[in-house]
């Protein structure tokens, strides 16, 4: 199975299209995956797993400051190698704010460093 990150028609949210290679198993298993809705289920399965890990590490509501949250958008989603076995989802985007929206930002951050230097 093959799974493409694609960026939903709102550009906040993530999705996966799945692509199915022809199964290669022999004997009974083979055919129960190929015809049988075990192999749907377990393709379903790890479309949801990915997809879950995939979500909890792009969400912008959890990674952005609060005053750019509404106004952020991903116009690009790729998976890329990582090395040593892990894979990472590369998000390509942008954001589009006023003078206003940019002095509240600047003030949020200014005032999350200084409550990491002062704990």
């Amino acid at each position: 199975m093959k799974l493409t990150p694609a960026v939903e028609e709102n550009q906040t949210e993530l999705r996966l299209l799945p692509e199915v290679d022809p199964i290669e198993a022999d004997g009974s298993l083979g055919e129960l995956l190929r015809s049988g809705t075990l192999g749907e289920m377990l393709q379903d399965k790890i479309r949801s797993a990915i997809l879950s890990a995939m979500q909890k590490g792009t969400d912008l509501s959890a990674t952005l400051p609060p005053a750019i949250q509404g106004y952020a958008s991903i116009e690009k989603a790729q998976f890329q190698d990582a090395g040593s076995g892990r894979l990472l989802v590369v998000l390509g985007g942008k954001i589009q704010i006023t003078n206003d929206q940019l002095q509240a930002l600047s003030k949020q951050v200014r005032e999350r460093l200084a409550s990491q230097q002062n704990p």
